[in-house]
């Protein structure tokens, strides 16, 4: 499977997980077990762009969240749900 279908399946998978009521920690975390050793900070906002056409200027700020373990400051988890939720809120 090329890199363009597999990222449309995981935005598929991650559209679909929102529809049954999934928050954006839910996604998130869905989105790591998709993507394994594939998911980054980059494939992330990716995938969170195309699923949920979320701006970058948002998931640059999201992409902090203490979840992902990437370092640096990191924001809690109301943090990363709160930042996210106009794009989770009753979809």
């Amino acid at each position: 499977m090329n890199g363009m279908r597999n990222m449309d399946s995981v935005v598929a998978e991650l559209q679909s997980a929102r529809e049954r009521g999934a928050g954006a920690i839910e996604a998130a975390q869905l989105a790591r077990d998709l993507l394994q050793n594939g998911f980054g900070v980059i494939s992330f906002v990716a995938a969170f762009g195309k699923a949920f056409g979320i701006p970058l200027s948002v998931l640059q700020r999201a992409q902090a969240w203490q979840g992902f373990g990437w370092g640096g400051i990191a924001i809690s988890d109301e943090e990363f749900e709160k930042i996210l939720s106009p794009w989770f809120a009753s979809k």
